[in-house]
C-alpha cells in the first residue's frame, strides 16, 4: 500500500504549463481553447441536468448560462419529445376463453 507522501500529485496548473511550454505558441492556444470549451460544455450539461431534475429553477439556470442557452436547450428537448414517433405495434387482443 502506498503511503500518503507517495500519492501526492502535481497541481493541474503545473502539468498544463509544462505541456504548453513545450508546444509551439499556436498549438498551446488551440489546446487552451479546447480545454476551455470542454469545461464550459461540462458546466452547461450539469446546470441543465439540475434544471431538469428540479434542483434549480429556470431563473437560476438562466442566471448561470444565459437566457438564450436555456431557451435553446428547453426548445430542443420539446422538439425531441414531440418528434419521437409513437410505436405502431399491434395492440393486444384479448383471447376468448374456452368454455
Amino acid at each position: 500500500m502506498k503511503k500518503l507522501e507517495e500519492t501526492w500529485r502535481r497541481p493541474m496548473g503545473e502539468e498544463l504549463s509544462y505541456v504548453c511550454a513545450r508546444l509551439p505558441a499556436d498549438e498551446a492556444e488551440i489546446l487552451a481553447k479546447a480545454l476551455r470549451r470542454g469545461l464550459l460544455e461540462i458546466y452547461k450539461a450539469v446546470v441543465l441536468h439540475e434544471l431538469e431534475s428540479g434542483r434549480i429553477d429556470r431563473k437560476e439556470a438562466a442566471h448561470r448560462l444565459g437566457d438564450r442557452v436555456v431557451e435553446r436547450a428547453l426548445a430542443g428537448r420539446r422538439v425531441a419529445t414531440a418528434a419521437r414517433p409513437q410505436r405502431p405495434g399491434s395492440r393486444k387482443v384479448p383471447r376468448r376463453r374456452k368454455r
